[in-house]
């Protein structure tokens, strides 16, 4: 049975770090341990195992001649006992339950320790232990050879199963216990212990399978790569549709600034994201590569020709004619080899980057304002600008280069990847393994290891969401949430200057490109993109934020609304008076007023602004629409309605919360219901899933809700996704 990994870690169960901790709780009489007639039964098909200390490593290389551990005669259930060392090595071993229901003292393999720097998916094994059976009414008394097999998985855990030394001396298929995986969050000395697994069994079971790659592009703020059965996965910033590759089968791809493209088998090349390169704007015919640049792709036809679109504000896309073996595409420029060996570049040229030198070449690779090509010798050469070092690649020979923003990586013969440039994220500091392919972008490099799995190292492209909360909010591109001990976390798509603030916060309001703040001393704090001034919220305290596109709004201890940030449509000229609630959305805000009135202000395309008459306690709304929550419970949505979202369903709410063309409410039964666009996207973002809320929070192609007890659910699109199996970052 396989486990989602919160499951691993809690199914694993801590024991003390000493053997005679052990001995001390099983050495307890069994009548002084009451339990059910289920628990006994569950009980009696417990076995465990441990570790105690030999120096011996684990090896792949048999060991038959190492002497064997014996155990006084049990029952055929053992379980696998494990613990982290102070080096990172893992220490294992069996234990025991004998036929009086006690634990025997931990059966010690000489070679039992897994080492830190294990390559991922090769199993390797320790030396044999004996296991004696006693007698049953049905079975007679045995010994059962068996060995720990253990291997590192995709996410840096470790599974442990067991293997049966045959007759002939040959070894069993895996055995492996339910609960097998070691996590790698486990505290130093701690040991944890597997489910219980019968030695007698003779089936083995299915070992976890193993994601394997064979090509790999890293993008602005995403990364993609084609695994071994030619599907696309992707991970990271996904505020546009760029890490949400279609399916089918692939055989090159490329990662872009807002977008990725692919080379399907049948040779149509297929992008998705950013609509200045996608659907109608891309190419057809056949092709056998393409690469992706800042707002721009180039692909290479099966005739040889090139092919550009996108952005051509600097000539980036005016490929010129001719064959072509190669082609690569940066943030304004382009380059190709062309059928004769030589480099050809147009496009922007401030820095040298599109004048290429001569000679006889076979690869190229763009970066941000620096290109590189390898020559037929294997030697590269690097042009454009060097500030950071980013052009001065080291000699030797080449198999594979790969220019990024301001950094240049590129791979040995030997397998060896090299960088040079800048460091900041770590992106020029790859780990010190052999890799088949090498790719580099903005603030990250990654490279697919020999054994199929990704190594990244840079800035991590794919944040992760977890935990509990207290509070959550959603933005066009982002979402936050203000956790238990008053901190804030966020993922998505933020701008410059999305570094999180400290402090402690009450509430947090998540914009277009910012997000709001409000600290426990009232006052407020934003961070991420400023262009339109949204990042300079007055003084003052304040009992309430709310942030749209590019502005944002917030309620004074006294009642008054002030606003700030964009005002093109007059979203920051808030009345005065006094007021109970505040929103802000894309181009207008409302708030409801100590008489429970709504009042609105800002753009009034489609009557968003004009709010019925009534008493409300809530308001919120979206692109060209505005809900409402009255008095007695009921949703009120005025304004348009072109897909729906102003069609709000009959009921009672506690809360409602809207994006740009779908809304979503909080029933009085906890549940949650959705309303607006969600066919005509695809996405998902108004079909909730079961179950009981206590707060929600809804952008324009996501929806999230917060479960009572803490954690997070979405649906729809999410602007970022987190890492698939078997890509780990290594930042060493």
């Amino acid at each position: 049975m396989l486990f989602t990994p919160t499951t691993y870690v809690r199914a694993f169960s801590q024991r003390p770090p000493g053997v005679d901790a052990w001995r001390a709780r099983s050495d307890r009489p069994r009548s002084a341990r009451p339990r059910s007639a289920h628990s006994r039964s569950a009980r009696r098909r417990l076995a465990l195992l441990a570790a105690a200390a030999a120096l011996a490593t684990l090896s792949t290389a048999a060991v038959s001649s190492a002497a064997t551990a014996q155990a006084a005669d049990g029952t055929d259930e053992v379980r696998i006992v494990a613990r982290k060392l102070a080096d990172d090595r893992i220490e294992f071993g069996l234990r025991q339950l004998d036929t009086a229901g006690n634990l025997d003292d931990p059966m010690l393999p000489r070679s039992r320790f897994f080492p830190a720097d294990a390559t991922v998916g090769r199993w390797l094994r320790s030396s044999p232990l004996t296991v004696s059976v006693a007698a049953t009414d049905t079975r007679a008394a045995t010994d059962v050879v068996v060995r720990i097999v253990a291997r590192k998985i995709e996410d840096g855990r470790v599974e442990f199963g067991l293997r049966k030394v045959l007759s002939d001396g040959t070894l069993g298929g895996t055995l492996l216990p339910r609960v097998r995986f070691f996590p790698t969050t486990a505290a130093v000395g701690s040991w944890l212990r597997s489910s219980p697994i019968s030695v007698i069994t003779t089936q083995p079971t299915t070992p976890t399978p193993i994601t394997r790659y064979t090509d790999v592009a890293v993008g602005s703020g995403h990364a993609c790569g084609i695994r071994s059965d030619q599907a696309i996965v992707c991970w990271g910033d996904n505020s546009v549709g760029q890490a949400t590759p279609p399916s089918g089968g692939f055989t090159a791809v490329t990662a872009g600034d807002w977008f990725s493209c692919g080379v399907r088998t049948d040779g149509a090349v297929d992008c998705w994201g950013d609509v200045a390169v996608t659907g109608d704007k891309q190419p057809s015919g056949q092709f056998t590569a393409v690469d992706g640049g800042w707002k721009h792709a180039c692909a290479l036809r099966t005739n040889g020709t090139v092919a550009c679109w996108g952005d051509n504000l600097d000539g980036q896309t005016d490929a010129p004619s001719g064959q072509f073996t190669a082609v690569s595409a940066g943030w304004h420029h382009s380059c190709g080899v062309r059928s004769s060996g030589a480099v050809a570049c147009w496009g922007n040229n401030e820095d040298g980057q599109s004048t290429a030198p001569g000679g006889q070449f076979t690869e190229v690779s763009v970066g941000g304002w620096h290109s590189c090509a390898r020559r037929t010798d294997g030697s590269a050469r690097c042009w454009g600008n060097n500030n950071d070092g980013q052009s001065s690649l080291p000699s030797g020979r080449y198999s594979a280069l790969a220019a990024g923003s301001w950094q240049t990586c590129a791979l040995r013969t030997d397998g060896a990847v090299v960088c040079r440039g800048n460091n900041a994220d770590g992106q020029a500091n790859p780990p010190r393994e052999r890799f088949s392919v090498v790719a580099s972008g903005w603030g990250l490099s990654c490279g697919v290891a020999t054994d199929g799995g990704i190594r990244c190292w840079g800035a991590d492209h794919s944040p992760r969401l977890s935990g509990r909360f207290a509070s959550i909010d959603a933005g066009n591109y982002n979402l936050c949430g203000v956790r238990p001990d008053d901190t804030v976390s966020c993922v998505g798509s933020f701008g410059p200057g999305s570094e999180l603030p400290e402090g402690r916060f009450s509430a947090v309001a998540a914009g277009g490109f910012h997000v709001c703040g409000l600290l426990a001393d009232g006052s407020i704090s934003c961070w991420g993109g400023n262009f339109a001034g949204q990042l300079g919220a007055p003084s003052g305290r304040f009992s309430a934020i709310d942030s749209g596109s590019a502005h944002s709004c917030g309620l004074r201890d006294d009642g008054t609304i002030i606003c700030w940030g964009d005002n093109a449509s007059g979203q920051t000229a808030a009345p005065s008076g006094s007021f109970t609630a505040v929103f802000a959305d894309w181009f207008h805000s409302c708030g409801v007023r100590i008489d429970g009135t709504v009042s609105c202000w800002g753009a009034n395309t489609r009557g968003q602004v004009s709010a019925p008459s009534g008493e409300f306690t809530a308001v919120t709304g979206g692109f060209f629409h505005s809900c409402g929550l009255r008095a007695d419970r009921t949703v009120v949505c005025w304004g348009g309605s072109s897909a729906g979202q102003s069609d709000a369903p009959s009921g009672a709410f506690t809360a409602i919360r809207s994006g740009a063309f779908h809304s979503c409410g909080l029933r009085d039964d906890a549940t949650v219901s959705c309303w607006g666009r969600n066919a005509d996207w695809n996405f998902g973002q108004t079909d909730p899933p079961s179950g009981q809320f206590t707060e929600i929070a809804v952008s324009s192609a996501f929806s999230c809700g917060l479960r009572g007890d803490g954690t997070l659910a979405c649906w729809g699109r999410l602007p970022w996704v987190g890492l698939p199996r078997n890509v780990l970052f290594t930042n060493n």
